[in-house]
């Protein structure tokens, strides 16, 4: 017993460590002269936005306490302007994903997720391919109003997997394939495929865009992000699950799927009738979607659209206030997404984005563009094996890697959706990669050899979609 707390508290005082020598380093880096072009404030920002990167890399606190105590000391320390500071949480693409947020209360609450994910299991799961293609079918029609793969994929496609498997009664055996192992294998990939379809499928595309609005001065709307992601996510989540089904085939062909659609069809006589409720927010559900995809028409900001969406299901009384202030998680992302794009704005004002690019630029002179591409490309997917946070992952890497193959010849927006996209998928090559990982993963149906194997080899299938169908997508609506 005392040896495993000693190895549990050597663990802890590990990154610590490494974060306090961090830290050090930092304050050395505040005192040195800013390099030319960027201003004294900036290098002083970047300073302290390193510190709250190496606290997430080394995982000190959680990231909205990081945040906040990266805010209060950019403002004690007079490097940035108080009303600067407190201005960043007027951020739209910030409330974008609040507002989409709340109003996803409204599919939880009416049961309506539940409800049409069980209709199309029962009328169309005859076969385990089936019914990953229908649980992709759920999320996708969930995607544009629920910003969070966590949300989506624990809190609604989790429980309905887990009814499905519980169904099926096979036994948890990790060293055996079963079609229960393959379902909760291909629902968390194709999860964080379809977290890359709209720009509010995922809390990091409102940030992956803003980051690449101020480093490229290029803006993504709602409809352009899903022109531009649609064919290469839409041909993974088609492809990934048949992968999957190919390299974790069930060694026992006897289960009977009968019981799937038996379970179904009782959980949809469980539930009472489609009331009234659930009518209305459909209609809202696609009233929204509609305005967003016909913004470039219309003229309506995409954030004014979700604010549209959520005022009319608080007066429609779909949802009440009281959900929305009791929507942790929403309020959670307003504390860190908030900061982050708005330090990101001020770093590209005083000149360190600058400074980053020529530093990055003359990195890379003399290596033949197509190999210094492909091994910035590699790194940016793969870096996340030691990473437990797609956020980290975009606050950290992203503009350093985007500013890299744009120098190389990559035109921005192809960079920005295509780092973008890699993001979303990242997290599925080990079972700590995000929350829902680790979730699905403790279920016990797959052994972390297995969980590893296939995700190593959908990210190869993903990586060879997004960078060459995607590409070839890119160039045919005329982005190269």
């Amino acid at each position: 017993m005392s040896s495993l707390m000693s190895s549990v508290l050597t663990k802890k005082k590990i990154p610590l460590a490494l974060f306090l020598l961090c830290c050090i380093g930092l304050i050395f880096m505040w005192f040195t002269p800013a390099p030319a072009h960027v201003q004294t404030t900036g290098w002083h920002s970047f300073a302290i936005v390193l510190f709250f990167l190496a606290g997430c890399v080394f995982n000190v606190a959680p990231l909205s306490i990081l945040s906040l105590t990266m805010m209060t000391l950019l403002g004690v320390t007079f490097t940035m302007p108080a009303t600067t500071l407190i201005s960043f949480f007027g951020s739209a693409p910030v409330w974008l994903v609040l507002f989409a947020f709340f109003m996803a209360i409204g599919f939880r609450k009416t049961n309506l997720g539940a409800r049409m994910a069980y209709w199309l299991i029962a009328h169309f799961g005859r076969s385990p391919l089936a019914l990953a293609y229908v649980m992709a079918v759920c999320d996708l029609v969930l995607a544009p109003v629920i910003p969070n793969t966590n949300a989506r994929g624990a809190g609604i496609l989790f429980p309905i997997n887990q009814s499905l498997v519980e169904a099926l009664n096979e036994p948890k055996d990790p060293s055996k394939r079963s079609v229960s192992s393959f379902l909760t294998l291909a629902t968390f990939h194709l999860n964080l495929i379809i977290g890359g379809l709209f720009l509010t499928s995922m809390a990091t595309n409102p940030l992956v865009a803003s980051m690449a609005a101020s480093t490229f001065g290029i803006k993504i709307s709602w409809f352009q992000w899903f022109a531009y992601a649609s064919v290469p996510t839409l041909l993974a989540a088609i492809i990934v699950p048949i992968v999957i089904l190919a390299i974790h085939h069930p060694q026992d062909q006897s289960a009977d799927l009968t019981v799937v659609h038996q379970t179904a069809q009782a959980e949809l006589k469980k539930m009472p009738k489609m009331a009234l409720n659930e009518y209305l927010m459909i209609a809202v559900f696609v009233l929204v979607v509609v305005l967003w995809g016909t913004s470039t028409i219309t003229k309506l900001d995409n954030t004014l659209i979700a604010m549209l969406g959520l005022t009319a299901l608080l007066i429609l009384k779909i949802i009440d206030l009281d959900d929305v202030f009791a929507e942790k998680q929403g309020w959670n992302i307003l504390l860190w997404l908030a900061p982050l794009i708005g330090v990101t704005e001020y770093l590209n004002k005083t000149g360190v984005v600058g400074w980053i690019k020529r530093v990055l630029t003359s990195s890379v002179a003399g290596i033949p563009a197509w190999l210094a591409i492909a091994v910035i490309v590699l790194l940016y997917l793969y870096v996340h094996y030691l990473l437990t946070s797609v956020l980290v992952h975009v606050q950290t890497f992203f503009i350093p890697f985007a500013v890299i193959l744009v120098s190389l010849g990559v035109p921005p927006i192809v960079a920005t959706m295509l780092l973008g996209l890699l993001t979303c998928i990242s997290p599925g090559m080990t079972h700590y990669g995000t929350g829902t990982a680790s979730i699905y993963y403790s279920t016990g149906y797959v052994s972390q050899k297995e969980w590893w194997k296939v995700g190593f080899i959908v990210s190869l299938v993903n990586l060879l979609i997004y960078a060459g169908i995607g590409t070839l997508w890119w160039k045919l609506l005329g982005l190269w």
